[in-house]
């Protein structure tokens, strides 16, 4: 069987050749892909009682990848975001391949019609300025180690850093320049190897000079028990055993993510411009940050009053001036 009419060497090179060289995507959305032919392979080489290596890229039906996304939803209990995303993968494997093959370009035009289904954005959690405060008294800081978990904590909530770009940061990507008239600044490196540049407060400086002190310019931040760099679920779990500690928190979901919607919130409350905000987190487009500007009943309330019906109007209409209509008809 040629080559063009199987699975596997298209797979690589979708991979391979485009996804990494092509394309340079994100390292996350690397492995996005990868997983999600990790799972569809072995669903389809079940479903077609065929080996893995002699799958052929027609086999991949659009009714067996429908089959593929309940399996996802019902067997697997996966969200419709999560069946979304795996779509969108395998779309993008058909596209490549369809614009590499003539011949199958008919196939990659089934499989690019299967519809997304409509799904909610779940609703956005975040945290007020007292609740916030008492997560970060919740560390010992009379131990080292209570130290540098409220150096991480305090961290996040001042950046609004995504987990993955606290669990990397490096000792060289932390300037301190307030002693010498300058600015102290947290470089993040962010979705898509995109580098921001995050001003630290005056407490977050110290704390973080104290955390670093000794250490070599590729050293990481932040520390776990075992004197390893803090991993991603590393810091998911510090953030959760934190919030349950605080009592108003116990029975509540709260992430690194809901972390960084914090900041967001404090800072539209405080008043910063919504694209001053896009920056400070990263966002690409300023459509995602805008539903920070959504959550707040203050801000929805003082919307309300000034188009309120019952509001306060002048005593006399513009048309009761007799002076200024006999000026008008005099024009």
């Amino acid at each position: 069987m040629p080559d063009r009419e199987l699975l596997g060497p298209w797979l690589r090179r979708f991979l391979i050749e485009y996804i990494v060289t092509e394309r340079n995507l994100a390292r996350n959305t690397r492995s996005s892909y990868r997983d999600t032919f990790a799972l569809l392979l072995p669903f389809a080489s079940r479903r077609l009682r065929t080996p893995i290596d002699r799958v052929r890229v027609r086999d991949l039906t659009s009714g067996l990848v429908l089959k593929f996304l309940a399996h996802l939803e019902d067997g697997r209990g996966c969200s419709v975001r999560t069946r979304n995303q795996r779509l969108a993968a395998i779309r993008a494997f058909a596209r490549f391949v369809g614009s590499r093959d003539p011949a199958h370009v008919e196939w990659c035009g089934h499989i690019r019609a299967i519809a997304s289904k409509k799904s909610m954005a779940p609703p956005v959690g975040w945290l007020t300025r007292t609740e916030m405060e008492a997560m970060l008294a919740t560390p010992d800081r009379m131990t080292d180690r209570g130290r540098c978990e409220h150096a991480l904590l305090l961290f996040l909530y001042n950046t609004g850093a995504r987990v993955s770009e606290a669990a990397e940061l490096k000792v060289r990507d932390l300037t301190f320049g307030r002693d010498s008239g300058g600015h102290d600044i947290a470089s993040l490196r962010g979705k898509g190897g995109k580098t921001r540049h995050c001003p630290l407060w005056p407490e977050t400086e110290r704390v973080l000079r104290e955390q670093i002190r000794g250490r070599a310019p590729d050293a990481p931040v932040f520390l776990s028990r075992l004197a390893n760099a803090f991993t991603r679920f590393g810091v998911y779990r510090l953030v959760e055993r934190c919030a349950a500690a605080v009592p108003e928190l116990a029975d509540r979901a709260v992430t690194p993510h809901v972390i960084r919607h914090t900041t967001a919130c404090h800072l539209v409350l405080a008043g910063v411009d919504i694209n001053t905000i896009r920056a400070w987190l990263g966002h690409v487009s300023i459509s995602t940050t805008n539903i920070y500007a959504e959550i707040d009943l203050t801000l929805k309330a003082n919307a309300v009053a000034l188009c309120e019906v019952g509001s306060t109007r002048p005593a006399r209409r513009w048309k009761e001036d007799k002076d200024l209509m006999a000026f008008l008809k005099a024009l």
